[in-house]
């Protein structure tokens, strides 16, 4: 087998060269992904070696994006786990009120396809909201449109094409990522009033996406606000962690702690954050949110 390249050389302005190559990545990808071997059901289980880089809500970012892929080094780390979350509907707008934080799944994608197992992304509510055509404000703003127009000029009359193979590849996501030391990590965990009648089985059965409105399961795990003790005691019991590390809020320093459990991580912007987890030893909540990252800390 031909050596991997040693370094990732991504093209983030024309990624695979061309609509076609772009859907045949992404459809490779999502394939990867429903078929991953550390896949069960809905859940990755990342195996007892090596560590886990996590990060949170990215929103388009690419510099950090990049900062934190050259860092990682997949090449030479082969028991190493990039985790990334909600990647799209962010950013900076150009002239013409255009979202490019398609770029991002693209080379997502990428990366899965070259890296395999090593790639790793759970469900957003922005990726829910993309895929059952659902407008979300960010900032006081709509998300989907810019999105919409910006893969348009991008990819003119392939764009529907495009937008459909982006939405099999975000539909092949699996909902968290666990660690065999103790380590969960989704999108958001549940409010305290779903967790009443919360089904666990979200995490074994396939997507619906015909029913993933609010008051559904899925749609509880990646919209959930609601940060109490109690609720996140009963949720990481239910689901076997000691820590449960999330995105979905936003976060000026780049980390929240709102309970004993939870690490909630912002990766996008100048105060983005990550974390590494080391998956071969204990883990507990304060000494791992002291081994937080700024992102721009990183050599670009």
């Amino acid at each position: 087998m031909a050596p991997l390249p040693d370094d990732w050389d991504l093209d983030l302005d024309n990624p695979q060269g061309g609509a076609g190559d772009l859907t045949d990545s992404l459809s490779h990808a999502a394939v990867l992904m429903r078929r991953d071997p550390l896949r069960h059901g809905n859940v990755v289980h990342l195996p007892a070696q090596g560590d886990a880089v996590i990060l949170g809500d990215l929103h388009g970012d690419v510099e950090n994006f990049a900062r934190v892929v050259k860092w990682a080094a997949l090449h030479r780390n082969r028991d190493r786990y990039l985790v990334l979350q909600e990647l799209i509907h962010g950013g900076p707008l150009d002239g013409d009120g255009c979202d490019d934080s398609f770029r991002l799944l693209e080379q997502a994608a990428a990366l899965k396809v070259r890296y395999r197992s090593q790639v790793q992304m759970v469900l957003s509510n922005h990726d829910l909201a993309e895929l059952v055509g659902v407008e979300v404000t960010k900032s006081g703003r709509p998300t989907a449109e810019p999105f919409h127009r910006g893969i348009e000029k991008a990819y003119g009359a392939a764009a529907p094409t495009v937008l459909g193979a982006y939405r099999t590849f975000l539909v092949s996501l699996p909902l968290a990522v666990r660690t065999p030391n103790g380590v969960f990590i989704s999108h958001s965990t549940p409010d305290h009033a779903a967790m009443e009648t919360f089904d666990f089985g979200v995490f074994d059965q396939p997507i619906d996406l015909r029913n993933c409105g609010p008051g559904t399961s899925l749609y509880e795990l990646v919209w959930g606000r609601d940060y109490r003790q109690c609720c996140a005691d009963k949720f990481a019991e239910a689901v076997g962690a000691e820590v449960l590390v999330t995105g979905h809020q936003t976060s000026m320093p780049g980390l929240k702690t709102p309970t004993t459990r939870h690490l909630v991580l912002t990766s996008d912007g100048p105060l983005g954050r990550f974390v590494v987890v080391p998956l071969a030893a204990p883990v507990l909540p304060g000494p791992l949110a002291r081994q937080v990252r700024k992102v721009r800390s990183l050599e670009a």
